[in-house]
């Protein structure tokens, strides 16, 4: 067989995944890092003020402790691929991803260094989180795959429609665009560029499309469009088993992002609804990127499987 015994499988899964989720509070912790304006507050790298432990106040303790988180996220990964690296089979399945983590951690590390050494510049703290978010996706997926490997039995996927299939890749597509303007948003410290809301000045709701006013009128309609984008996806995968659940976890989110972004703003940027804001950022993504896994991995199997009028049957 590739694989070891199934229950060697269930370790492993729940270390992807206690490694996502320290990516996940890695990247909320870089939101604290931005709100409390400690982004420079260890001015070089890899070292802060040219010591591994310097004297610390509130803003260098934020700085310095994602440094260290970031640093833990890449031994922990390290000590994940020698396990698999000493059975052959593990490494022969599992290569691609693992591929794609080291690549994407590479890249994160390098802009990482970028940010502080380039002082703050709004490209390489928009890619930071870019690449950090799909980092955590690559880690979540994977432990979802070892989860699946350590049951009895595989799991039964049905196929979503043609329409749904449309639907989720425009949904993908609007929330790529929309994290890169949260993100192009928070480096641009345009987060108070409008200080009403559902308007932006109190009378118009697209006052202008110009300047750090118009980035944040285009966050704020993307937004717009990602929810119900999210809730026609949720309809058409109402009878999805595995899809359908998922779907209607990311409409929920996005509600209730809607909402944090409303008082995000009526708030004045309070430290912990932005955390919060970007937190559940997150959270959608990783929804997202569980939906497209069960699509992908549905259309894997499609032959056993035709979709019939949005729902999946099984074929005869």
């Amino acid at each position: 067989m590739l694989f070891d015994p199934l229950t060697q499988a269930r370790p492993l899964a729940w270390g992807f995944a206690g490694l996502a989720a320290a990516s996940f509070a890695l990247i909320v912790l870089g939101a604290l890092v931005r709100a409390h304006g400690a982004g420079l507050s260890c001015p070089d790298w890899p070292l802060c003020f040219g010591e591994w432990i310097p004297v610390f106040d509130l803003r260098v303790a934020f700085e310095w402790s994602h440094r260290v988180l970031a640093g833990s996220v890449t031994l922990g990964l390290a000590g994940l691929t020698l396990g698999i690296g000493r059975k052959p089979g593990w490494l022969r399945a599992l290569r691609r991803p693992l591929v794609v983590a080291w690549a994407l951690l590479a890249v994160q590390i390098a802009l990482g260094a970028l940010t502080v050494l380039l002082r703050l510049v709004p490209w390489s703290v928009t890619a930071h989180l870019l690449v950090g978010t799909s980092f955590c996706g690559v880690l979540a997926w994977t432990s979802r795959d070892l989860l699946e490997l350590g049951r009895d039995r595989a799991p039964v996927r049905e196929q979503v429609s043609s329409s749904a299939l449309v639907v989720l890749a425009l949904t993908v597509l609007l929330l790529f665009v929309q994290i890169t303007l949260g993100g192009m948003v928070s480096s641009h410290a345009a987060g108070l560029a409008c200080t009403s809301f559902p308007t932006c000045d109190g009378a118009a709701i697209v006052p202008t499309l110009d300047g750090l006013v118009g980035l944040h009128v285009l966050h704020r309609l993307c937004a717009y469009a990602l929810f119900p984008s999210y809730l026609l996806l949720a309809w058409l995968t109402l009878r999805s088993g595995r899809t359908g659940p998922l779907a209607r976890w990311g409409m929920r989110l996005m509600l209730l992002q809607i909402g944090l972004g409303a008082a995000n703003v009526l708030l004045m940027l309070p430290v912990e609804v932005t955390a919060l804001h970007s937190a559940l950022a997150l959270a959608i993504v990783l929804v997202t990127g569980l939906i497209v896994r069960e699509v992908v991995y549905a259309r894997a199997e499609l032959p056993s499987r035709t979709p019939v009028g949005g729902e999946a049957l099984e074929a005869k």
